[in-house]
């Protein structure tokens, strides 16, 4: 803990918050090198007050590929309408795709999430916790595209029937698209913590992109899909629309 200490911004008032239990929240643009400190940070704050540090690099790593996709789907968003193109036409989305692989860097990056930031495009991280779990919500203010949907789902389903995240690569190789990749890897990071995959999950809430990941502290904890995540059959929460991949 003393060694992530350094150079991270709002410490005290982090460690207050979780000591007392209290929800902690972000909001950011892009995933800058001052964010990623903080989130390294209340991760691991949260993990040790309960005991589970061993999770550390795990969880760390699932919420940071939430948080990229998040803020480039802003940053995407503001880029397809510089271009003047229609981010849900088909056509035209396949064409500003091929613009932002060939463009994409750290520059392209940091210029278009101060873009975002302008538009008032923002990506949140909220931290619910108790001696019985941890509940992360990543939002961003764009909807999940009908294209991306489609990958994902595919993605995350392919990823279901695979035990570990080397087996994935070795099947797949070169023909895994890169954020799908990144996807699969959380649904296996936390497979190989013996943590039940619904309890990972992407969708769609109040207009709104939504990633959540939920860990278990305790039996006494409850999913917001109930007490048996993987066989719920109610209706998500309000406003919510979920994938299904673990079927």
């Amino acid at each position: 803990m003393e060694d992530l200490a350094v150079d991270v911004k709002d410490r005290e008032r982090i460690l207050d918050a979780v000591n007392a239990g209290k929800r902690v929240k972000f909001v950011t643009y892009s995933l800058t090198d001052t964010m990623e400190r903080q989130l390294d940070f209340v991760v691991a704050a949260i993990l040790k007050k309960y005991n589970h540090s061993k999770l550390q690099s795990t969880l760390y790593s699932c919420l940071k590929e939430l948080v990229v996709n998040a803020t480039k789907a802003n940053a995407k968003r503001v880029y397809f309408e510089e271009l003047g193109l229609d981010i849900a036409n088909p056509d035209q989305y396949r064409q500003g795709m091929e613009s932002l692989k060939s463009n994409l860097s750290e520059s392209w990056i940091k210029k278009y999430g101060e873009l975002a930031r302008r538009a008032g495009l923002e990506s949140s991280i909220s931290f619910d916790h108790n001696p019985h779990g941890l509940r992360i919500i990543v939002l961003n203010d764009t909807d999940l595209l009908g294209a991306d949907e489609s990958r994902i789902r595919e993605k995350l389903s392919e990823g279901m029937s695979y035990e570990d995240l080397l087996s994935f690569y070795m099947a797949n190789g070169d023909q895994t698209e890169g954020e799908g990749m990144g996807l699969v890897m959380n649904l296996l990071l936390l497979k190989g913590e013996e943590i039940d995959p619904a309890l990972f999950r992407i969708g769609n809430l109040d207009g709104k992109t939504m990633g959540r990941i939920e860990i278990p502290f305790s039996e006494k904890f409850q999913s917001v899909r109930g007490t048996d995540p993987r066989g719920w059959k109610e209706r998500p929460p309000q406003g919510e629309i979920e994938l299904d991949f673990t079927k």
